[in-house]
Order: structure tokens, then C-alpha cells, then sequence
């Protein structure tokens, strides 16, 4: 690119600013003030290209010099062809300026800190506010639809209909408009409204055939997203995953007399089971396993897709059997607690679930999966102290002091322990105590299943 000249002697020099770099053919005989002005406009238009605002220029400099004299040529600062010349800013910082009217002044201190509305923000808020109605909607339907069997057959299909269309128009958002918030928000609506129609379209109930119908038909919606949109593969996976752990257990409450607890503590242990197989399930899916001679030297750019390909699958999966692992553990504490008897057992089970989900953090660096691990985890160690606190004789002192120490707990792992280095002995005993919380899970599963009872009765005679 050069700069326009009459028949003047060219000096050839890249110009650098922050990021951005540009060849120019600069006269030499002309001052360095009288260039600025054309090479800031073309640096300018060089930030415009890449979307990113324009910085303020002053001064051109040699790289760690000092500025250039404005008031020269190239030729005379003795400035060659290939030299590298760099944009500084002001060597003093500005005063600052004066206003006669206060209240121009205060609206001045205002805009400097002020985030404006932006396109994005109201598109997550349009986001997050469609999925919050839609989820009253859907819970107010389900407190009405199975009142009457005419409403509830009505309902499942116009929750099937309102399924389909968002499913279409999340193809169109993404695909036609490559609006990735829409896309998935209309994404995951449709999984959602898909299903409520399956909630709502088997006979009777609520019960587990109803359960059983609205996980398939979530996950098959999950994966038709995924096949119309292309985005947010990673969500949808987890979804699936999900949803087909739930309809697991609800056909197996559909075939089987089991009790709720005893399903819902198995589904836990299976599910961090499943957790602990992640790495290897999405490796294989992935193509990472060795294949053929291991000596052979891989194609860096396959490599790259298949590495990309396997730590999204792990995130998915993670995120899936997390979320099934608290569900699980949830779930048993409050069958427990409604079925009464031993209701300290499943309190116990869903403590030591919510335990192993936040050490299960530790190995995770990435905050695609620490942090689904971490909220899973708190959100079973909430749960179970709500039913912990209903279950026996309510007293303040005690609820209070608990709630005091956990929140104590938390804000200390948040703030203080990071900025610890902890010693290999204390790692190692972390270690063991979650290896020693999940060799208790088989146990307690055993017990709420009702095994140790049922082996007391055999006759071995």
C-alpha cells in the first residue's frame, strides 16, 4: 500500500499498531507530521475490517526508541527500507478537563462508567425471559391438564404443536440468520414442549409410564435439534444423555414393583459410574483410540478435530450424568422422607452423592465440567439439608448454625482456598477421602434396595 507521492523516493516500512500491521510505501522527503494524518486513516480502516474499535495514535517511534521528531523526514531520521515503525501513545497523561455547569460534569462521570443496552443483552434477556415463561406455562398446564382427560389430551397435543414449530424456527434462526442465542433458545424449548406432550399423553397418572414417554420423547427432540440446527451440540448431548438415564429409570419403575428411593439411589450410583467412564466413552467416540500402527506420525489437522470432538463429548457427558447423579440423590432423600421409616438413610446416600460431585471437580480444569460438577453438587447438599431440617423436630439453633457453616465452607473454598498451595500429603488424604466416599455408595444403595434384608431371609439350608 503506499502512500500517494509525486516522484519522490520511496521508503518501504511496516507500521505497527497494537495488533494490527501494514506495509507503506512512504515518501522521504516529506516531515513526518504531514504522513500522520493518511497513516492513521489507513490503520483506521485496518481496525474497522476486524470489528474492534479505533485506539488513539500520537507519536511514530523506532521499536524501544524514542519518539520520532514530527518535524523531519523519513530521510533525515535515517529511516531505510524494511524498518519497523510503531504508534505510541502520549508520553504525559492528560489533565484533567474543567466544567462550569455541575451537572454537565456529573453527566460526564456517569458516561465513563455507564454499560449501555447492546444488541446481545437484549437477546439474552429475550432468551432467558422466553424460557422462564415458557416454564410457567408448562407448569401451569400440567396443574390443569390432568384434572380431565379431554384436557390433558388437548394439552399433549398442543404442547406437541408448539414443539415442532420452535423446532423449526431454531433451524431457521440458526441456519438462516446465524443467531446462536435464538437457535439454541428455540432449541431447547422445543425439547422442552416435546416433553410435556409425552408427559401428558399417556392415560392416567402422573406416574412412571408418564415419566418414561416425556424422557424419549425429549431426547429424540434433543437430537432432531441437533440434526436441524447444528448448535449447541454440546447442551443437546447432555440433554440426550440425560433424558435417556431418566427413561431408564422410569421403565424400570414401569416394569418392576420397586420402591422410588430404591430406583432413584441405583440411578445415582449408575450415573456417577457413567461419570467416572467419560474420559474413556468420549476417546472412543471420538477416534482417539490408536488405530493401525501407533508409530505412524497422525495428521495434525484431523488430530486437532478429534481432540475438539472428544473434550466437547466429555463435557456433555459430564454435565449429563452430573446432573442425573443429583437428580438421583435427590430424589431418594425426598422419597425417603415422604414414604417415612428410615428417613436418615437416604439423607446419608444423598450427602455422600453431593460430596463426591464437588471432589469431583478437582479433576477437572476446564469450567465446561468443574462447573456443572460444582453446581450439581451444591444443589444436592441444599436439597437434602431442606429435607434434613423438615425431617426431624425443628430447631432454629441448630438449622441456623448448619446454614452458617456451610456458607462459612463455601466462601473459604471460593476465596481462600485458591489462593493457597497445598502440600502433596494433604492432596493425597483429598484423594482418599473421595475414594472412600464412593466405596461407601455401593453400600448405601444396597441398603435403601433392601438387599441386606432380602439375603437375612434367604435359606442357605
Amino acid at each position: 500500500m503506499e502512500v500517494p507521492a509525486t516522484g519522490a523516493e520511496l521508503r518501504r516500512v511496516s507500521v505497527c499498531a497494537d495488533a494490527v500491521s501494514v506495509d507503506l510505501a512512504l515518501p522521504a522527503a516529506v516531515p513526518v507530521a504531514s504522513l500522520m494524518p493518511a497513516i492513521v486513516d489507513i490503520l483506521a480502516t485496518e481496525y474497522r475490517h476486524r470489528g474492534e474499535s479505533v485506539p488513539a495514535w500520537h507519536r511514530l517511534s523506532l521499536p524501544g526508541d524514542a519518539p520520532l521528531d514530527m518535524s523531519k523526514t523519513l530521510a533525515q531520521l535515517g529511516i531505510r527500507d524494511g524498518s519497523i515503525l510503531v504508534f505510541t501513545g502520549p508520553s504525559t497523561e492528560l489533565t484533567a478537563p474543567r466544567f462550569d455547569d455541575v451537572a454537565e460534569a456529573v453527566s460526564m462521570s456517569l458516561a465513563e462508567r455507564a454499560r449501555p443496552w447492546t444488541r446481545r443483552t437484549a437477546r439474552l434477556a429475550g432468551a432467558i425471559t422466553a424460557s422462564w415463561l415458557a416454564g410457567a406455562g408448562a407448569l401451569v398446564l400440567i396443574r390443569a391438564a390432568f384434572d380431565t382427560a379431554d384436557a390433558r389430551r388437548v394439552s399433549a397435543g398442543v404442547a406437541a404443536a408448539i414443539g415442532c414449530i420452535a423446532l423449526l424456527a431454531s433451524g431457521v434462526a440458526y441456519r438462516g440468520f446465524r443467531d446462536v442465542i435464538a437457535g439454541l433458545t428455540l432449541g431447547l424449548l422445543a425439547s422442552g414442549f416435546a416433553s410435556l406432550a409425552g408427559l401428558l399423553a399417556v392415560p392416567g397418572g402422573p406416574g412412571a409410564p408418564n415419566a418414561l414417554l416425556a424422557a424419549m420423547a425429549g431426547a429424540a427432540m434433543s437430537a432432531l435439534v441437533m440434526g436441524v440446527t447444528g448448535c449447541g451440540t454440546t447442551v443437546f448431548i447432555a440433554l440426550s444423555c440425560l433424558a435417556m438415564v431418566a427413561a431408564a429409570a422410569a421403565l424400570v419403575g414401569a416394569l418392576t414393583a420397586g420402591s422410588p428411593q430404591a430406583i432413584a439411589a441405583a440411578s445415582a450410583a449408575i450415573s456417577l459410574a457413567l461419570l467416572e467412564l467419560s474420559a474413556r466413552v468420549s476417546i472412543l467416540f471420538a477416534g482417539l483410540s490408536p488405530e493401525g500402527d501407533a508409530d505412524e506420525p497422525a495428521d495434525p489437522h484431523r488430530l486437532k478435530a478429534k481432540a475438539l470432538r472428544a473434550d466437547s463429548l466429555l463435557s456433555s457427558l459430564v454435565a449429563a450424568f452430573a446432573a442425573a447423579a443429583a437428580l438421583g440423590a435427590i430424589g431418594t432423600a425426598v422419597a425417603a422422607h415422604c414414604a417415612g421409616g428410615t428417613r436418615l438413610l437416604g439423607i446419608a446416600f444423598a450427602t455422600v452423592v453431593g460430596g463426591v460431585l464437588l471432589l469431583r471437580a478437582r479433576a477437572h480444569g476446564d469450567q465446561a465440567r468443574s462447573v456443572p460438577l460444582v453446581v450439581s453438587g451444591t444443589a444436592t447438599l441444599s436439597v437434602t439439608f431442606v429435607v434434613a431440617a423438615i425431617a426431624g423436630p425443628l430447631q432454629p439453633p441448630w438449622v441456623a448454625g448448619v446454614a452458617a457453616t456451610l456458607a462459612t465452607a463455601a466462601l473459604c473454598l471460593g476465596f481462600i482456598a485458591p489462593a493457597l498451595t497445598f502440600s502433596p500429603v494433604l492432596r493425597r488424604g483429598v484423594d482418599l477421602l473421595e475414594y472412600l466416599a464412593l466405596a461407601a455408595i455401593v453400600p448405601l444403595v444396597c441398603w435403601i434396595c433392601g438387599l441386606y434384608g432380602a439375603a437375612r431371609g434367604l435359606s442357605l439350608s
